[in-house]
């Protein structure tokens, strides 16, 4: 520690020095209050002064107590605000700390409260964001044992919620922006609910939830203006205009941004003007295309960087300038911006090092966003630099830079806690996976191009089976406790759906979700801290090599294709057991439209009948273009695609549309090769087959009878022993999630609604609805496939990188490793007809993508000519593992099969002996 010096004239303001007469504790409190109340002395003096009291009582040898951690707070809080000395503040704030939390007598939890928070001050501005919510943390779970201090948990909010913005988690920082909000008006705090509510509308909009966004920013103009506080207009004002900027409305979006920079300016916030300029130029390079004009205000924003010396503000602009060189063709100067930018953010590259920094030194840039545009950007430019000048040197550290992004991705997504968030960053990479995967491809190098098309391929799906293997490490009471929770999760946000925004209900129950999830994260991070192998299987990351993808494809004697539909370029990745194929289609040569066009006739009965020529030539295109060149093998074929599935098997092989892929191929799907490879810890199932046929439903559900779905569950149920059936009022609700996760195969003849939009898709059982989220609470299913013979049960919400939420993935995240689903609207007859064909074929022990190929081709060769359409057959598609399910033998057969093989030998061996017997005569 620095030494002090004293001047014996500040002592005598006092009355006190180091060697005065030792006095009590009250008159030491006193004395310290004496000093944080004088205005007359500045801060410097203040922390002198402390510092003189704490020597007088350990002078004294006082027992330590509350007012001894008070002294020591003080003296952290000045040390940090005088001298910027974060170790000297962190470490007498931690002495402090101990005495409060040690539970002995003279220890005080609103001290303790005040000691955590102050720690959780200091790493959020030493941007050790970490370490700061965590403290944070703590200061809630104290301080709310003291109603009358929210002051304290507001600004916890308020400075929680600023975090999980920089970390990209925006889904958290609305959720700790609503809290803090609500907090706000009990307080009557106007001042801190224009924060929280500034805060909330950014991360909203960044959801892409524009209503609510502008919502919030139209009540932050009407208070900031009733208040006079110029600066929360102007924030309110910004959000604003980069609403109107996303819909597309210009002339709006330029007169709001003018107004904002107008009224920044008069804060002299000069930090806050630099972020203004640089969103004026980013409008006008990213919807305009005016480069002058954008270089024009990212100079500004410098500017107003340098006189805040504000290092991000600099960065920022600076890689946005980059940004122009990459548009206007000039690579070597966007590299350079790159490399200045990372410099900026003291990530020191050299200026003539190409090669990227590491992943760890990105993790320390707490804006997560800018670290990606430069890496981004980075990565741009090597690539251009190598398709200009052949230079090897480029590629290879662009393939570099690539892998060193992917971690700092990686990393990044497993601090979010928000699935929004996480989606929202998913769709935010799509471009750098494109360029990851162009790298691999122009390097020759397919084992790189499989790690980047698998990294860009359901990871959340993967996340969620990786905390289900977690949780089987888990104590029973521990994993009842996580259960508990999830399935008080869905409830409220279930309840929630169901009622207005605006309502008072809503608001009570958004409130209970809220706390709710803040204890279940809470309890999360104890279990991480608890259990060791939770953690470590959690936040498993491990990508299938692609040897490791070809031996199980050699074992299986199977092929596999990944496609990845790029803005510019088809990628396709052929693999089989003994080599790979990768090709790149231009736009010119494959237009990806294409596939829905054809998913669309494929749907469609009448235009099908109607354009059967035009459906046969698209098909016969699409397979020359994206099937035929990669030389597969005829069997068995996994197809890994994105958000557009179509039923390859109806692709035709002629320009007729006579032969169908269906003839020589067994397709399946699945979300990625690390989904299909992936060992489902199932427990032992109770039974082979249970089916659920509701026939007619509950009036309130609106949906039509299916009268004869439960003929034809039966039917399918006859190919099965040790079979349980629900049908009519016993297919209920209750029932299926009772029952279903006891059995190997699960069928389901009924209604599915789902569409492209953000409703959740839903599954009608006999008297109310299974929503998707809920499929979330199977708990530890021993189920290996679900039938689900409904209409678009593979439909949903198209996530990039992600696939397509649909009730096939909602089955999948529940850890159920196959599912049988429908692409449209299915014929009732027909999809009786294959699902009878299909369990018969997989009760005789079939791989379940052979199965279904044969149920396929019985119906065809048993039907007339309209029913070979690809309408009818080409619906149902089985995804995940296509391997064959291993059944229960009959048990009451195998014992009499026993017994009788037993009497046989018996019986044998009697007349043997009888017969040595006579022979010995």
């Amino acid at each position: 520690m620095r030494i002090l010096l004293f001047s014996l004239a500040f002592s005598c303001i006092l009355s006190f020095n180091v060697s005065a007469q030792c006095l009590t504790k009250g008159e030491i409190q006193s004395k310290a209050s004496q000093i944080e109340e004088d205005e007359k002395l500045n801060d410097a003096k203040k922390l002198e002064q402390f510092y003189l009291l704490k020597q007088l009582w350990d002078k004294c040898k006082i027992q330590p107590d509350s007012v001894y951690s008070n002294i020591l707070l003080k003296i952290g809080y000045y040390e940090v605000r005088i001298n910027r000395d974060f170790d000297i503040g962190i470490n007498f704030t931690k002495a402090s700390l101990k005495i409060n939390t040690s539970n002995k007598p003279g220890s005080s939890k609103l001290l303790a409260a005040k000691g955590y928070f102050s720690l959780a001050a200091y790493y959020y501005r030493m941007l050790l964001y970490d370490k700061a919510l965590k403290y944070f943390d703590s200061t809630i779970s104290i301080i709310n044992t003291f109603p009358n201090n929210t002051n304290y948990t507001i600004q916890c909010k308020l400075y929680m919620a600023y975090i999980y913005f920089q970390n990209g988690d925006y889904q958290k920082a609305v959720e700790e922006s609503t809290s803090g909000l609500y907090s706000c008006v009990n307080k009557k705090d106007s001042t801190r609910f224009l924060e929280l509510l500034t805060q909330r509308s950014q991360s909203l909009y960044y959801e892409n939830k524009l209503d609510k966004s502008l919502e919030d920013a139209n009540l932050m103009i009407s208070i900031a203006q009733k208040n006079k506080s110029v600066y929360e207009l102007a924030s309110a004002l910004k959000i604003k205009a980069r609403i109107f900027q996303k819909i597309g409305n210009f002339n709006v979006t330029d007169s709001l941004f003018k107004e904002v920079i107008k009224a920044r300016i008069k804060t002299k916030d000069f930090e806050q003007i630099a972020a203004d300029y640089n969103d004026y130029a980013n409008f006008y390079l990213d919807s305009l295309n005016d480069h002058s004009n954008a270089k024009r205000y990212y100079l500004e924003s410098l500017a107003y960087g340098k006189r805040a010396e504000d290092s991000f503000a600099l960065a920022r602009a600076t890689i946005n300038i980059g940004e122009i060189y990459l548009e206007q063709g000039n690579y070597k100067e966007a590299l350079k911006n790159s490399t200045k930018a990372l410099s900026l953010l003291n990530i020191p590259v050299k200026q003539n090092n190409i090669q990227p920094p590491t992943a760890q030194k990105l993790d320390i840039i707490s804006a997560k966003e800018l670290a990606l545009v430069i890496m981004r950007n980075r990565m741009e430019a090597l690539l251009q630099l190598f398709s200009k000048t052949k230079k090897q040197e480029y590629l290879s550290a662009s393939v570099k830079t690539a892998f060193v992004t992917d971690t700092f991705l990686t990393n990044m997504r497993h601090v979010q806690t928000g699935n929004q968030s996480k989606l929202f960053w998913r769709d935010k990479t799509k471009g750098f996976y494109s360029n990851a995967i162009k790298a691999g491809f122009l390097a020759n190098n397919a084992d790189a191009a499989f790690y980047f098309m698998e990294k860009s391929r359901a990871v959340l799906l993967n996340d969620k089976l990786n905390e289900l293997n977690a949780a089987s490490y888990l104590s029973k009471a521990d994993a009842a406790k996580q259960e508990d929770y999830e399935i008080r999760i869905i409830e409220l946000q279930q309840k929630m759906s169901a009622l207005s925004d605006t309502s008072k209900k809503h608001e009570a129950l958004q409130l209970q979700l809220l706390n709710i999830k803040n204890d279940y994260e809470q309890f999360i991070k104890s279990l991480e801290q608890k259990y060791p192998v939770y953690y470590q299987y959690k936040y498993a990351d491990n990508v299938p090599t692609l040897e490791a993808i070809q031996s199980y494809l050699a074992k299986n004697n199977q092929s596999f294709v990944h496609y990845f539909f790029a803005d510019t370029a088809t990628y396709i990745l052929a693999i089989t057991a003994n080599k790979t194929r990768f090709i790149k289609l231009s736009q010119q040569e494959f237009n990806k439209n294409d596939l829905t066009n054809f998913l669309q006739l494929c749907s469609d009965k009448k235009a099908l009948n109607n354009n059967y020529q035009s459906f046969a030539l698209l098909s016969n295109s699409i397979y020359k273009k994206i099937f035929q060149p990669l030389q597969l093998p005829g069997g068995r074929v996994v197809i890994c695609t994105e958000n557009t599935v179509i039923p390859f098997g109806a692709l035709c092989t002629d320009i007729n549309g006579k032969h169908f892929l269906l003839n020589d191929y067994s397709f399946s799907y699945a979300y990625s090769a690390c989904f299909l490879m992936k060992q489902f810890n199932n427990p032992p199932a109770k039974g082979n087959f249970i089916g659920f046929a509701p026939v007619s439903f509950n009036k309130s559900l609106g949906v039509v009878d299916l009268k004869n779905a439960a003929n034809a569950l039966n039917t399918s149920a006859s190919f099965y022993n040790n079979d349980k059936l629900f049908t009519h009022t016993s297919a209920s609700r209750h029932n299926f999630f009772s029952y279903a996760p006891s059995y190997s195969v699960v069928s389901i003849f009924s209604h599915a609604y789902a569409d492209t939009t953000d409703n959740e898709p839903v599954l009608f059982m006999q008297d109310s609805l299974i929503h998707l989220s809920e499929l979330q609470t199977l708990n530890n299913p021993a189920t290996k496939l679900v039938l689900l013979s409904a209409c678009q049960t593979n439909v949903g919400k198209k996530a990039t990188g992600e696939g397509i939420y649909s009730l096939a993935r909602g089955f999948a995240s529940a850890g159920i490793p196959s599912v049988s689903a429908t692409l449209w609207k299915a014929d009732e007859q027909t999809i009786y007809a294959i699902s009878e064909k299909l369990n018969q074929y997989l009760s005789e022990g079939m791989t379940k993508d052979e199965a279904l190929r044969k149920a396929k081709l019985d119906f065809i060769q048993a039907n007339s000519s309209e029913k070979t359409l690809p309408y009818y057959w080409a619906n149902m598609i089985l995804i995940g593992n296509a391997d064959a399910i291993q059944l229960q033998t009959n048990r009451s057969g195998v014992y009499l099969w026993l017994a009788a093989a037993l009497l046989f030998i018996l019986i044998s061996g009697a007349f043997i002996i009888k017969k040595k017997a006579l022979n010995n005569l």
